[in-house]
């Protein structure tokens, strides 16, 4: 549990510090019962959670001057975590049906030169392979299932920015850093793998979007995802990290993303506005909301391509390692 938990629970008179900066956080924006997050787990997502809140009673979401918005205690999963939910979700087999037409992937693509070397840090099965037949690609991933072959090396990020600094040009990371309790730390390791003159590739979901729009959406909570991300907070990291900013924005929603669009679209209650601003709550009208929204979003998905002006739902950061 302390490997979890970054940093104290702080009150409502002492702001946490920025993941980023170290800097206090602009503002606490509201706090939640640990139960409650243990409930949407359990009745949503068909997972229990409950051992990776041993001892916690609340979490509080704040906001960094950066616009990162944070939870404290970051709580993040485990591998035993990470293990029942992709199986009971079957994850990576559907990441590998839709790898053809991540936007993300695609995009990233093109910033990579022909015979570059290429870490993918989080892999999964490694399907960002598939857009890089004109690069040298490596997947790093301790908790990559028993399926995929040697290009993806079971190895912490920690002990691999030991074994190899400076050894690769590119270093992507496609919805990882949000799920890390310490995401500066995570940037800086893969800077590390990194040789000057080479990239960072970054994607995460965004805030704010039609996501963090979605009430008590489980997969936007801890233990799962536990910062949300926009450009402002990309281009403090590259800051903080001495790096040079080419590209730091939001990408087009991919189409296995409908599915959050349709939720969102179809939802009849939404998180509240400021100046109640209220993202997790238990409410009934928010649980039926979603139980309701996300049936009917599944079949729209199915049935309905997503509209060319769909709000975006990720947010994208390239920078270079100066040299």
């Amino acid at each position: 549990m302390a490997e979890n938990i970054l940093s104290h629970e702080a009150d409502n008179n002492a702001l946490p510090p920025c993941p980023i900066t170290g800097k206090p956080a602009l503002r606490r924006i509201h706090g939640v019962s640990a139960r409650t997050i243990e409930d949407i787990w359990r009745v949503g997502q068909g997972v229990d959670v409950k051992h990776l809140f041993k001892g916690v009673d609340r979490v509080t979401l704040y906001e960094s001057p950066t616009g990162l918005v944070f939870f404290e205690p970051r709580i993040v999963g485990d591998g035993d975590f990470y293990e029942k939910y992709y199986k009971k979700w079957d994850v990576h087999a559907g990441l590998n049906n839709v790898s053809h037409s991540r936007v993300d992937y695609k995009r990233s693509a093109g910033f990579i030169p022909p015979g570059a070397k290429v870490v993918d840090v989080g892999c999964g099965p490694g399907v960002f392979r598939h857009h890089l037949p004109h690069a040298h690609y490596t997947g790093l991933d301790p908790y990559a299932g028993p399926d995929v072959d040697d290009v993806v090396i079971r190895e912490t990020l920690e002990d691999h920015a030991e074994k190899r600094p400076g050894f690769y040009d590119v270093a992507s990371a496609f919805h990882v850093i949000e799920h890390v309790p310490d995401p500066r730390r995570h940037a800086e390791l893969m800077v590390r793998l990194i040789r000057p003159g080479g990239m960072l590739i970054l994607a995460a979901p965004l805030h704010p979007s039609p996501l963090t729009e979605i009430p008590n959406f489980p997969i936007n909570l801890p233990p799962h995802h536990v910062t949300w991300w926009n450009p402002g907070a990309y281009r403090a990291l590259a800051a903080e990290l001495g790096l040079d900013v080419v590209e730091a924005g939001t990408l087009a929603p991919s189409p296995h993303q409908g599915v959050i669009y349709w939720l969102h679209r179809l939802l009849p209650v939404r998180t509240d506005k400021a100046p109640n601003e209220r993202y997790v709550a238990h409410r009934w009208s928010w649980h039926a909301s979603i139980m309701i929204a996300y049936a009917l979003a599944k079949i729209a998905s199915r049935i309905k391509a997503l509209p060319a002006n769909a709000r975006p739902v990720d947010a994208y950061l390239v920078a270079r390692k100066p040299g």
